[in-house]
């Protein structure tokens, strides 16, 4: 039987790994508090000082704890940084899905990432078979090109199954492959779509499982609705969605950007009942 995942105990994580994102995490936790106040939350502050890899201090309701990345991130202030911090994601839900995803008494454990920058306009109304091998995520088709590009997207995803199940092979995988991206040669487009993106690798991963285990489902959630990434141009949501993405790569996604004035300010990204366009007075406004 299906239910919907508002329904169901669910462990939700993220974190902020730099200063400039610990207001991003504060306000989408309040939107998940709002609308899912039953959930249990794990988040990451981070680089902690002191510490000779990336570690991020890690909130949860079984204790505060640090997490250190078993690589070094080698940020040095180029574009590149962002392609390898975006990689600590399937580190990180690993490191929740093995060691706090058993928050509530349950065989299956159920992990719902959201970035930092997303904000939920109601509760998630997805539905899941409660006792499967899941991956729910948006996927994403590039019309533009002749062999459409076809991919999921982590900036919101549920991952549920059992201890050693698929999912947490899934996850097991997408970990290797994401610590051995980081360590990589910087490319000359780092976030460009390609192989070694965190998307893509987790795409690569979802696919081939797919085709080899038929217990094991992968749902395609529609892009609009769970990944409404806003317009940075008008700084206008789409009306139709149900997570909006507040496009913080627009502001760190190359060095050059980070003192732009975005995203907007708190109070002028929650749902009014007409979505209306956001006013931004910033000339780097993105």
């Amino acid at each position: 039987m299906h239910t919907r995942v508002d329904k169901l105990p669910v462990v939700l994580t993220s974190f902020a790994y730099r200063e400039e994102y610990f207001p991003e995490l504060d306000g989408m936790l309040a939107t998940v508090r709002q609308h899912h106040p039953d959930w249990k939350i794990v988040t990451g502050r981070g680089p902690v000082s002191g510490y000779n890899t990336p570690t991020l201090e890690v909130e949860s309701p079984a204790g505060k704890f640090r997490w250190s990345l078993p690589v070094s991130l080698d940020l040095d202030e180029t574009d590149h940084d962002w392609f390898r911090i975006t990689h600590m994601m399937g580190w990180w839900i690993t490191q929740v899905w093995h060691h706090l995803a058993s928050l509530f008494s349950s065989p299956y454990r159920r992990i719902i990432w959201l970035d930092a920058d997303g904000r939920l306009n109601g509760p998630l109304d997805f539905e899941v078979e409660p006792e499967s091998e899941t991956i729910a995520i948006p996927w994403w088709t590039d019309p533009t090109v002749s062999e459409n590009e076809h991919h999921l997207c982590t900036g919101f995803g549920m991952y549920q199954g059992t201890k050693s199940g698929i999912v947490q092979n899934i996850l097991d995988q997408w970990t290797g492959a994401s610590l051995h991206a980081i360590t990589l040669p910087p490319r000359k487009s780092a976030y460009l779509p390609g192989r070694e993106t965190d998307q893509c690798l987790l795409t690569s991963i979802v696919k081939t499982v797919s085709g080899t285990h038929s217990n094991f489902v992968s749902l395609k959630l529609p892009y609009n609705k769970y990944c409404g990434a806003v317009d940075t141009k008008t700084c206008t949501p789409n009306p139709d969605s149900l997570v909006d993405q507040w496009m913080m790569n627009q502001r760190m996604l190359s060095p050059k950007n980070r003192s732009r004035n975005w995203p907007p300010p708190e109070d002028q990204r929650r749902r009014q009942p007409q979505t209306q366009q956001i006013q931004v007075n910033d000339k780097n406004t993105p």
